[in-house]
């Protein structure tokens, strides 16, 4: 073998780019390229020497290093975060210069002074997972660290990686949470033992009991919480106490507003498990620790025919609810004060449970508080994108989807591991035409969160626009599997799918749904009243269409209209001629 054929070592791989870093270069494009090649002379390139690690390159705002020590590795990379985090103090909040960092432990293959394999992709596609400020390791990297730095990991599952075949257990960290992994907590502590990070709720998932009082069946329990806790772990707007913490507390006598206050969340979930012959019986309860009131409880019953099949949709089930609401209880604690006294997350929270229900006037001064407040606020971004939508629907201004296309490119430059700002960067792009984009943006909402009904929505509308009303019903099914109460939107895209399949009847049913109509409601509903044979009612349609858009005509609906089916045009402009609509 010659000196410059390719070998094979294992080592452990670090990459690392800047968080934000598109948004910061159109801030300052100058002025972000001095301060990051400042930052890597002055921090990184000294401690990666300091740790005995080679940079292998640099790439724009990236940087790939190879470690021979999997403990090394971890240790640098904690070491950067808290030198960049250092230096960022004196910079103001939206120009910090903040680093994601992931870390693998592979085989690579060397050429040169380059290395390249899958463990090097992997440790890349883990970077992308990582917070800003935080770092993310594989499984492999977690085995050789634990109990040997002083970095609290919380485990995340295992995750289906880009272009990599198996799934990837993946641990992740906040700098915040450092503190040695290997130190239990056996006794709740003057001070909590994590803060929060600002802008998310923040929850602890503790062990949950064994009603059996059985040894031998306690590993159920234990399974149900831990997968619970695993699932919260991939909302980007949870912050979950890692399980080495909230599990310390198993069988301790502690209250629970105790336990909220070591481990410095808002809310604690506790449950139980029951087995009794073939059934099994889950039940939990979410308590808010600063009132000490339980806000939710539920309670799964169910067959024991495939255990991990029960465990698996129990766990959806209760991870899919939960989310939800959490936002929604703290929606409703940040309305009993005024938008002035309000955080930019309070803010957020308001203006989307007003959007969800379809009302733009109240949710305009949320969008705007909560973008004074912080105008580098990625869901901010995102709920102005919405906002934008719902204001074409209720006008018919094209305007304002331009407007929401920007707002959603910006939300997803702020934070791109955000289903919901991807998911208002795809409908946007639906409401542009560019299907194909929109598809890209609303799939990966879908893999972030399977559980949002927002995107699962506006995916079946980018299927209904593509002239695929049977899949696009289809998703809207999958809605109400998760959802039986869904949001009013649920009923508006249901309608149009059935016109368009001409299902009047059913139409006419879905519309009635809803609790505000949209101008072009009422041109649906005269169509289908039409094409059943109820002109007088169609008519009267026609007239509430008028009255919503004054001046309105065929030539005009047919050019903003919100179906884009070119078979059902004809139909349309047929029936709302009978109906009365000029030309």
């Amino acid at each position: 073998m010659t000196a410059d054929a390719p070998q094979r070592r294992l080592a452990a791989i670090l990459a690392a780019d800047v968080a934000g870093f598109s948004r910061l270069m159109e801030r300052d494009e100058a002025g972000t390229l001095a301060t990051l090649k400042a930052l890597r002379a002055a921090v990184l390139a000294p401690l990666v020497a300091r740790h005995g690690g080679r940079i292998v390159k640099l790439m724009g705002d990236g940087v790939l290093v190879e470690f021979g020590s999997a403990v090394a590795a971890v240790a640098c990379a904690v070491a950067v975060q808290a030198g960049f985090a250092g230096a960022n103090k004196a910079a103001p909040e939206a120009l910090q210069i903040l680093l994601r960092i992931g870390i693998n432990l592979g085989d690579v293959i060397v050429e040169g002074r380059d290395i390249y394999g899958e463990g090097v992709n992997i440790a890349a596609r883990l970077e992308a997972l990582a917070e800003p400020g935080g770092i993310c390791i594989s499984e492999k990297i977690y085995n050789e660290v634990q109990g040997k730095v002083d970095v609290d990991f919380r485990d995340c599952g295992a995750q289906v990686l880009k272009n990599i075949t198996q799934p990837v257990r993946v641990y992740k960290s906040g700098i915040g949470a450092l503190r040695p992994i290997s130190q239990p907590v056996s006794q709740p502590v003057p001070q909590p033992v994590l803060k929060p990070v600002p802008g998310k709720a923040s929850i602890a998932v503790l062990a949950f009991r064994d009603m059996n009082l059985d040894p031998e069946q306690e590993y159920f329990a234990e399974g149900i919480a831990e997968d619970v806790l695993t699932g919260l772990c991939r909302f980007s707007s949870l912050f979950v106490i890692a399980r080495n913490s909230s599990f310390s507390f198993k069988g301790k006598e502690v209250a629970i507003a105790e336990i909220a206050r070591v481990l410095g969340v808002a809310f604690v979930l506790t449950g139980s498990v029951r087995r009794q012959g073939n059934r099994v019986r889950v039940a939990v309860q979410l308590v808010q620790a600063e009132t000490g009131q339980e806000v939710w409880a539920e309670r799964y019953d169910r067959a024991l025919d495939d255990i991990f099949a029960v465990q698996d949709e129990v766990v959806s089930r209760i991870v899919m609810t939960l989310e939800r609401r959490l936002e929604t209880t703290l929606a409703a604690m940040a309305s009993t004060r005024p938008v002035t006294n309000l955080a930019a997350y309070d803010c957020v929270l308001l203006a989307e449970k007003h959007l969800y229900l379809h009302n733009l006037n109240a949710a305009m001064p949320f969008v705007a508080r909560a973008l004074e407040l912080d105008p580098g606020y990625a869901r901010a971004q995102a709920m102005l994108a919405a906002a934008y939508y719902l204001g074409f629907l209720r006008s018919g201004d094209r305007g304002l989807i331009d407007k929401s296309l920007v707002a959603g490119r910006r939300a997803v430059a702020l934070d791109d591991g955000s289903s919901t700002c991807q998911g208002v960067l795809g409908n946007a792009l639906t409401y542009n035409r560019n299907y194909e984009l929109a598809g890209v943006h609303l799939a990966r909402a879908l893999a972030l969160n399977p559980a949002d009904s927002a995107a699962l929505g506006w995916e079946a509308d980018r299927l209904l626009c593509m002239r695929q009303t049977e899949a696009a019903l289809a998703m809207l099914d999958r809605v109400l599997e998760r959802d039986p109460i869904p949001p009013t939107w649920h009923w508006d895209i249901r309608a149009t799918a059935y016109l368009a399949q001409e299902r009047y009847d059913e139409a006419v049913m879905a519309t009635s749904r809803l609790v505000n109509l949209l101008w072009y409601n009422h041109a649906y509903l005269a169509v289908c009243h039409v094409r059943s044979g109820r002109l007088a009612e169609a008519r009267a349609e026609v007239a509430r269409l008028q009255a919503a858009v004054p001046g309105m005509t065929i030539t005009r609906y047919r050019e903003e209209q919100y179906i884009y089916l070119p078979e059902v045009v004809g139909v349309m402009d047929e029936a709302l001629r009978l109906a009365g609509l000029p030309e």
